[in-house]
C-alpha cells in the first residue's frame, strides 16, 4: 500500500504525537509499505525533504517555537503541506491518515475524496479547557470540538486511543469503524541501559540511594504537585531516597511550579530538576531510576487519553507506579507489573512510593513484568500489524462492493 500520514506537530521527535506519528509510519515501512509523512512545520533547522527508516518526510515550512503559531507562519506551512498532499496524490496513493484533525485539514480530506484515496482518522486526546480559559481558548475549544462532529463521519476509518474515545466517536459516526490503538513504544529504544544509568548517577550525583523518576512535561494534570507532595510526606517520616523530575512547562497549557514547590517543602537535597532531555538522556534517566512514577489525576484529559509515556516506562523494565485513571488498568495490573494508586490523592501515593524504596524483591518482581507488560500490549510492530490487517480487509470489502 501507498500510504501518507499527515502530522502537524514536531516530527519525529518533540511530542509524544510527533513520536507517535513516528513509529506508526516507521512500521508501515517495516511492512514493506510506501510511506510518506508530511509534516506541516519544521521547528529546528534542515532540509524540507528527508529520507530515514524507510520514511520519505516532507516538511511544508521552516519556523521556530516562538513564531510557529503566528497566523502568516500557520498559514505558509498549510499551504505548502497541502501542496505536497495534492502531489503525492496524483502521484498514486492508497491512504490518507490525518493525525488528531482540527478543521482546518477539511481541504485535505476533499483532495483525498476527490483521488480516491481512503481516509483514516486518529484521536489520540480530549479537547478540554484550561482553568481560567480565555475567550481565544473557547475559539480554539469549540472549533476543535466542532471537527470532531465532521470529520470522523468523512473517513473510512477512525483510530482510537482509549475506550472513553472509542464510544465517543463512535456515538458521531456510528456507521465507520473504528480501530482501538493504544501507545506505541519500540523497545529496542526504551529498554535498560546500565551504562547510560551509571553515567545518569554519576553526572546527577545520586549515588546509591533509591532513586524515584518522573519524565514529561509540567501540565497539572499529570500530577506533580501531587508527587511533591508525597515526596515531602516520606522525607518528613525519614525514608531515604532521590527524586529526579525530568521535563518543562508544556506550552499554552496551565503547569506545577515544579521549583516553587520544591522550595515550598524544602526539598532542595532530595529532588533534582535536570531540566527537558533529549529521547537518549530520557532513556538514561530511566535506567537510572529504581522506581517509575506518573502519578495522573483523574482529569478528562487522562480518561480520554492512554500515555505514550507509561509505554515507555514499562519497557525500560522498571518498577511503575502510576494511578488507576481512564484505560490504565485495561492494560497494567496491581502488585503484578505495577502498583495503582488513587488519581489526586497523595497519602495513596506516598504508601505505594513507600513500599517499593523498602522493598527491593518488590522492585525487581514488578520491573521484570513490566517488560513483559510493554512487549505485549504496546510494541509498536505487532499495534500496526494489526491495524495493516484492518486496512487491507477494508480495500478488499470496497473491491467486493464495486
Amino acid at each position: 500500500m501507498k500510504i501518507t500520514l499527515l502530522v502537524f506537530s514536531d516530527f519525529p521527535d518533540g511530542s509524544a504525537m510527533g513520536r507517535r506519528t513516528h513509529l506508526l509510519s516507521k512500521g508501515f515501512a517495516e511492512l514493506g509499505h510506501e510511506v510518506s509523512v508530511v509534516v506541516a512545520q519544521r521547528f529546528s533547522n534542515g532540509p524540507l525533504y528527508e529520507e530515514f527508516d524507510g520514511l520519505k518526510v516532507y516538511w511544508g515550512t521552516l519556523t521556530t517555537p516562538e513564531t510557529f503559531h503566528d497566523l502568516s507562519e500557520r498559514l505558509k506551512a498549510r499551504w505548502a503541506s497541502y501542496k505536497i498532499v495534492c502531489k503525492l496524490f496524483r502521484q498514486g496513493m492508497d491512504w490518507l491518515i490525518l493525525i488528531f484533525p482540527e478543521l482546518d485539514r477539511l481541504p485535505y480530506l476533499l483532495v483525498a475524496k476527490k483521488y480516491g484515496v481512503k481516509i483514516i482518522s486518529s484521536y489520540e486526546d480530549d479537547r478540554t479547557l484550561p482553568p481560567n480559559p480565555t475567550i481565544r481558548n473557547y475559539f480554539l475549544f469549540l472549533r476543535a470540538k466542532l471537527a470532531d462532529k465532521i470529520i470522523p463521519r468523512l473517513t473510512n476509518l477512525n483510530t482510537v486511543t482509549s475506550t472513553f474515545l472509542d464510544r465517543a466517536i463512535r456515538k458521531t459516526a456510528p456507521k465507520t469503524p473504528t480501530f482501538l490503538f493504544p501507545p506505541i513504544v519500540d523497545p529496542e529504544v526504551f529498554v535498560y541501559n546500565q551504562s547510560a544509568a551509571g553515567s545518569f548517577r554519576s553526572k546527577w550525583k545520586l549515588g546509591n540511594d533509591v532513586v524515584v523518576a518522573y519524565t514529561g512535561t509540567y501540565w497539572y494534570v499529570e500530577g506533580l504537585a501531587n508527587l511533591l507532595a508525597a515526596a515531602n510526606n516520606l522525607s518528613q517520616s525519614g525514608e531515604k531516597f532521590k527524586l529526579v523530575i525530568s521535563g518543562k512547562a508544556h506550552l499554552g497549557l496551565f503547569a506545577d511550579n515544579v521549583s516553587e514547590l520544591i522550595g515550598k517543602y524544602h526539598l532542595e537535597n532530595v529532588v533534582i530538576e535536570t531540566g527537558w532531555l533529549a529521547t537518549e538522556e530520557v532513556v538514561a534517566a530511566m535506567s537510572a531510576a529504581d522506581i517509575l512514577v506518573a502519578p495522573k489525576l483523574s482529569h478528562p484529559a487522562n480518561v480520554a487519553g492512554m500515555p505514550t509515556k507509561l509505554a515507555e516506562y514499562l519497557a525500560t523494565g522498571h518498577a511503575l507506579i502510576t494511578t488507576r485513571v481512564g484505560d490504565i488498568p485495561l492494560y497494567l495490573t496491581d502488585s503484578e507489573d505495577s502498583l495503582l494508586c488513587e488519581p489526586g490523592n497523595d497519602n495513596s501515593l506516598t504508601e505505594k512510593l513507600r513500599i517499593l524504596i523498602r522493598d527491593k524483591s518488590n522492585r525487581i518482581k514488578l520491573a521484570a513484568n513490566a517488560r513483559n507488560t510493554a512487549c505485549k500490549h504496546f510494541d509498536y510492530r505487532s499495534v500496526t500489524k494489526r491495524l495493516e490487517s484492518m486496512m487491507i480487509q477494508l480495500q478488499k470489502s470496497n473491491i467486493n462492493t464495486l
